[in-house]
């Protein structure tokens, strides 16, 4: 049917550029809400990524860690003329360098909320929904990081090699880690991308709450 055909050529291109719509996405956000994590990650895409993702093909390229370069092996595709004779390193692709640095930023932003000093003044409810909140999204992060890396694998015809996946997710996710780890020292620390500490606000205790009053003078 075509209305089928239509839609899984839409879900497939959708999947090819996933890292190009993210990173976009991130960057509007980050914008829009002046959030400093989020800025930080865009940073991180626009520079770092590209960078080592150089890097690596170059120290790591070889015979063995090239595929045949498609329309989908390309996160930007080059000139249909190219396809039938060029090549493109997959130590790592682009795209899983792209995905793999976004799910450690997130990995590791999620294990630093789970593991932040507790409060004594906040409820323990408050302080266990912060940790269950926060374990829920690293095993769902995890599961995330298999689940493309097996997606990109299987169903994109030879784009991408099982060591080449390695490499992305060691190499660029742990580049993720330390980029959030940079980036709490540029001032995003403890940065909560997921709301969970917000969320998890309580007045303290013996607290009073207070609230500035203007005193008319006579």
């Amino acid at each position: 049917m075509p209305v089928l055909s239509d839609i899984r050529l839409t879900l497939l291109s959708a999947f090819k550029a996933l890292p190009l719509l993210l990173i976009s996405f991130i960057g509007f956000i980050a914008i829009g809400l002046g959030n400093m994590g989020l800025f930080m990650l865009f940073i991180g895409h626009a520079t770092i990524v590209p960078l080592l993702t150089i890097l690596a093909n170059s120290v790591l390229g070889g015979s063995t860690s090239t595929v045949l370069s498609n329309d989908v092996s390309q996160l930007v595709p080059l000139a249909s003329s190219t396809y039938n004779s060029a090549t493109v390193s997959v130590m790592p692709s682009y795209w899983m360098a792209h995905m793999s640095f976004f799910l450690g930023y997130l990995l590791t932003n999620a294990a630093t909320v789970y593991n932040l000093p507790v409060n004594s003044k906040v409820s323990k409810w408050l302080t266990d929904s912060r940790k269950t909140r926060a374990a829920t999204i690293i095993v769902t992060t995890l599961g995330i990081w298999l689940g493309l890396a097996a997606m990109r694998y299987g169903i994109t015809g030879g784009a991408e090699t099982r060591y080449g996946i390695l490499t992305a997710v060691v190499l660029l996710g742990g580049a993720g880690a330390l980029w959030y780890k940079f980036a709490e020292v540029c001032g995003a620390r403890n940065s909560d991308l997921f709301s969970i500490v917000q969320q998890s606000v309580s007045i303290a205790k013996n607290d009073t709450p207070t609230t500035c009053v203007y005193k008319a003078k006579s």
